[in-house]
């Protein structure tokens, strides 16, 4: 099964580094989140700047944020199946011998490490912080560390909606509309929280508040109930995807 395994994610990765789409979704990521990074610290260097540290706001802080990275994963799961499927490369896949569930969590897995990597450059983003602090105030690398976690950890259910979508629809551009929608209406879906005056629907929504979850990590704090609800969503949603597979196999 590993074998298999390692050599399903091989393909899938280079698929990823080895396309123009993928250092065309790179270029796009990194000249995005450098110009919100030099945006937050323009902010933060203002005499009547809000209160808290640059890369607060740079993880989750802002809706920039949270609009771009659902833009992100859309783009990057929308092939994973859906393209196959359209390709008719599907067929033969499936009829290896592999299971439906290796193919879903290989094809997940590639596009964690491919949405992992598009966040590695933005570590120069932190030596450069580092260099504009005064000598005498030193970095807190807890936060850091958190927020770049929180953003992982996000991601990667968001991938796994998106792998999701893929597998129920044939059209790349329907499966990136349908993954979009779902991710926005999740992300909204903790922002109702305030609006809510009856306690258990209130206490329900505070649980699924994406905002809040990730303002705890580039705070610094790792809530496990944030870790439990990101990683419900993952196991539900590639189960989902390796039934709307396999189901397919056989029609």
């Amino acid at each position: 099964m590993i074998g298999r395994l390692t050599a399903l994610l091989r393909r899938e990765l280079w698929s990823y580094f080895f396309t123009p789409l993928a250092w065309v979704v790179l270029t796009l990521f990194l000249l995005v989140q450098g110009y919100g990074f030099y945006l937050y610290v323009e902010l933060i260097n203002r005499p009547d700047a809000p209160h808290g540290q640059v890369m607060q706001y740079f993880f989750g802080g802002t809706f920039l944020y949270w609009l771009f990275l659902i833009f992100i994963v859309s783009a990057i799961t929308m092939r994973l199946i859906a393209e196959e499927r359209r390709l008719g490369t599907v067929e033969p896949l499936m009829t290896a011998p592999v299971s439906a569930g290796e193919v879903v969590v290989a094809k997940y897995l590639a596009a964690v490490l491919f949405y992992g990597f598009l966040w590695l450059p933005t570590l120069a983003y932190v030596a450069v912080l580092a260099g504009l602090l005064p000598e005498s105030t030193v970095l807190d690398w807890g936060p850091i560390a958190a927020g770049y976690l929180g953003t992982l950890a996000v991601g990667a259910a968001f991938i796994s909606v998106g792998l999701l979508a893929s597998a129920l629809c044939r059209s790349q551009i329907v499966a990136a509309m349908l993954c979009f929608v779902a991710l926005s209406l999740l992300v909204l879906l903790g922002a109702l929280e305030p609006f809510v005056s009856r306690p258990g629907l209130r206490a329900v929504l505070a649980h699924v508040n994406l905002f809040q979850h990730m303002e705890d990590f580039a705070r610094g704090i790792v809530d496990s109930r944030a870790v439990v609800l990101l990683l419900s969503v993952v196991v539900f949603c590639l189960v989902a995807a390796a039934r709307a597979l396999e189901a397919r196999k056989w029609r």
